[in-house]
């Protein structure tokens, strides 16, 4: 038996809890999943998994082997990053996370450059809005925005988050928009909750507001859409709207004032596992993103 195989298909299907998904992550076929967790369980003397119809689930002594494979294999990964930062040329697939917006509009246009730079390094990008478990997921690196929770793993800021209101240039009656927040009490927003908190501040005045929501939806790019069609202002983030705003799609309002959804500022990061050596390809997709964002980012307004 390949032990480091097995190892490999073992670990991924009770992260996938499916043996088909797993052989498409691997790029082999189910059959030999199921042969290499077979032979996994006979060496072992123990079974794996409870099957069923529906999925797999790892039995007490799976969860226990589970712990030292994926140990196996993350000491493994430590020794082949140690080896290849020798080399001059970062290589392998960098498996990374990042919401789909951002990546739509700021990582995939990006790809073309970066893969000119390191022609080695082969990009498997999975855009999801949850935040996966970076180890569970097998990921290499991820995109997180917001407030950053404390955790295990390792991060870079890329930059600060700028929160910018914005509407259809038909939706206010005066072509500079709103003077002041307390002329948005009645108006309704898109946003991704029921209501919509906003806290602003300029030369020294602080407000806080809560706002009714006329339309909802938890898709970023659906919101600017929805808002280029004047069906209500919402904030977005610079990254999202600056191209929209600079091609007056959509109009900016209070400028002169600073928005954000929260009481807490918020900011763009990488974050990684807490590995001891930071592979190459890693290293190389951080800095490249951070020099093509600048330090202040091109998008800013």
């Amino acid at each position: 038996m390949d032990y480091f195989s097995a190892l490999n298909a073992f670990v991924e299907a009770a992260r996938q809890s499916n043996f088909s998904r797993a052989a498409e992550r691997l790029e082999v076929k189910a059959s030999t999943i199921s042969r290499y967790v077979r032979d996994l369980e006979t060496d072992l003397g123990i079974a794996l998994f409870n099957r069923s119809t529906r999925a797999l689930r790892l039995t007490e002594g799976g969860r226990t082997f589970l712990v030292h494979a994926q140990r196996v294999l993350d000491e493994l990964e430590v020794a082949r990053a140690a080896a290849s930062s020798l080399n001059d040329e970062p290589r392998g697939v960098l498996q990374l996370n990042a919401p789909p917006a951002f990546a739509r509009h700021h990582i995939v246009p990006a790809l073309s450059e970066f893969r000119a730079r390191f022609p080695q390094i082969q990009v498997d990008l999975t855009c999801e809005e949850s935040q996966v478990n970076l180890i569970d997921a097998g990921a290499d690196l991820a995109i997180r925005l917001g407030c950053l929770p404390d955790s295990s793993l390792k991060a870079r800021k890329i930059a600060d988050e700028q929160w910018v209101l914005c509407a259809a240039p038909s939706l206010w009656h005066e072509p500079s928009g709103p003077e002041h927040p307390e002329a948005l009490a009645d108006q309704g927003f898109i946003a991704s909750s029921q209501r919509l908190d906003l806290y602003w501040s300029h030369a020294g005045e602080t407000v806080r507001q809560s706002h009714t929501v006329t339309l909802r939806t938890n898709d970023l790019e659906a919101q600017l859409v929805a808002a280029q069609a004047g069906q209500g202002p919402v904030l977005l983030p610079a990254w999202l709207v600056a191209t929209a705003i600079r091609q007056g799609t959509l109009v900016r309002w209070l400028s002169a004032w600073q928005c954000q959804p929260g009481e807490v500022g918020t900011s763009l990061w990488f974050i990684y596992p807490p590995k001891r050596i930071v592979s190459s390809k890693v290293r190389s997709f951080i800095d490249f993103m951070v020099q093509r964002i600048g330090e202040a980012p091109y998008w800013r307004l």
